[in-house]
């Protein structure tokens, strides 16, 4: 080969290096993941599918979430954090939906796009929205729960964190399917925080309160684990349906072993990880759809050897 040619080859060369070397850098971004918190599962599962979306794409996903669960100016406080820290996107699952809006807009502000996942915001500029329909989702539990009634019954109901726009999705969702039931009656509807302590702290005092009841329907799987460990403390579990929601681990094994009845899984994974992969679309120039939907399932005894196989309990 001429001293030309070899000459030519090694420019070529180090021209490829450097336009690879470009395409990698322009995809090394870097985005903030804040959940509600990390004690319940389902956020853990939903940092999981951000971070393995994260690997996938080579993009650094920082996961964060208040100390205190829930708590939303603790929220405001890591937003503010990660726009300190320049990150280029955030995924945001508000534990306030009204309350979490002086954080969006501190993000837009700082030009820093939002994507809400799980929970909606109700204020500020937000790319887009990924997650089940809440509401259709508890519709569809709540009927379960009534056709396994037989169209009536006395009823508890333990909601999530008031404010939270999943939680009052669901609630409606709960009430619009009983409405549908006149011989089924609510006889109290209580939150009870989306926590598994508060959820047994509830039912215990709901239990004292309503000496009769058939169905106790909770707005998230650690509450109706939590009003699961009450109700069998005071001999009650047999002969009452307990609803869940989310599809949780331990949910699915109590509906194994026969405790309970049912539960809606709503993919976590699915919902972080589809927005960090919407939100690096966004950074890129793609369009985005302002609603990304992530398809629920209800399980039950009939299906639930599947669920425990996905989690690897079976």
């Amino acid at each position: 080969m001429s001293r030309h040619r070899k000459t030519l080859c090694a420019v070529l060369l180090v021209i490829m290096v450097f336009t690879l070397a470009g395409q990698v850098s322009a995809k090394q971004y870097t985005v903030g993941l804040i959940v509600k918190n990390l004690v319940n599962p389902f956020w853990n599962y939903m940092k999981e599918g951000a971070e393995e979306v994260g690997r996938e794409l080579g993009v650094n996903v920082i996961t964060l979430a208040p100390i205190k669960p829930d708590n939303v100016e603790e929220q405001i406080r890591a937003m503010e954090d990660l726009i300190k820290r320049k990150v280029d996107g955030i995924v945001l699952v508000p534990a306030d939906s009204n309350g979490i809006i002086p954080g969006v807009l501190k993000a837009n502000a700082a030009g820093i796009p939002v994507i809400t996942s799980n929970t909606r915001a109700f204020g500020g500029e937000v790319v887009s929205f990924v997650g089940v329909e809440n509401y259709d989702a508890a519709y569809s539990v709540a009927m379960h729960v009534a056709e396994q009634l037989g169209g009536k019954g006395r009823v508890l109901i333990l909601e999530g964190v008031p404010g939270a726009q999943t939680a009052i999705d669901r609630k409606n969702g709960f009430d619009d399917a009983l409405a549908k039931y006149p011989d089924i009656k609510v006889l109290a509807s209580q939150p009870a925080k989306f926590q598994r302590a508060e959820g047994m702290l509830v039912m215990e005092n709901l239990i004292q309160r309503f000496p009769d009841f058939e169905a106790v329907i909770c707005g998230n799987d650690e509450m109706a684990l939590g009003a699961i460990e009450a109700l069998d403390a005071a001999g009650r579990l047999k002969g009452t349906i307990v609803a869940g929601f989310d599809g949780n681990r331990d949910a699915v094994m109590s509906i194994a072993e026969g405790k309970l009845m049912v539960t809606l899984y709503q993919d976590p994974q699915a919902q972080a990880g589809d927005a960090v992969r919407a939100l690096i679309d966004y950074i890129e120039g793609k369009e985005v759809p302002d609603r990304i939907v992530v398809k629920g399932t209800l399980i039950t005894k009939a299906n639930v050897d599947k669920f425990l196989e996905m989690y690897g309990v079976k």
